[in-house]
């Protein structure tokens, strides 16, 4: 099974660095989107700004990248929005060297399809977000991505 990741993780990452930011075309799913925006707004509130947001349709099970440019030193906010079916979802994130700085797998019996992970950027560049969701009875659904940055460093908690 790792290996077949590790192929497949390879492939997904080779993909979108020849082709650029991943070609998944966007979908129209007002639910989702409107709690990817309350998720966004909550955040918002505390201090950061929407750097990147994306409803993209994923094929069920399918590995799918999304670039990321982010600024070392600088703290994000990642927020993913699986559909409301979802059996699993995971929420990978790659540095340059292909390393795993972030790696969550969600199963359904968790009941929560929104995954949020504050994240500290150790160099300035590009990161790969390798995003994977399967949906009970379709062959592809909706999942909402989306990034904020800290406005600035004194933000509440910190």
């Amino acid at each position: 099974m790792q290996l077949k990741f590790t192929l497949t993780l390879i492939t997904a990452v080779i993909s979108s660095f020849c082709y650029g930011q991943n070609n998944a075309a966007t979908c129209n799913d007002t639910k989702l989107h409107a709690e990817l925006v309350e998720v966004d707004n909550s955040f918002e509130l505390q201090g950061f700004k929407l750097i990147q947001y994306k409803t993209l349709s994923m094929p069920s099970g399918n590995y799918l990248p999304v670039y990321v440019s982010l600024e070392q030193g600088k703290m994000y906010q990642f927020n993913f929005v699986a559909n409301q079916n979802y059996s699993q979802y995971t929420f990978t994130l790659l540095d340059q060297d292909k390393q795993k700085l972030i790696d969550e797998k969600i199963k359904s019996k968790d009941n929560n399809n929104k995954l949020t992970k504050s994240f500290t950027a150790p160099y300035t560049g590009n990161y790969v977000v390798i995003l994977t969701q399967k949906v009970k009875g379709q062959k592809e659904a909706c999942g909402g991505f989306s990034v904020l940055k800290a406005v600035n460093d004194h933000l509440p908690g910190k």
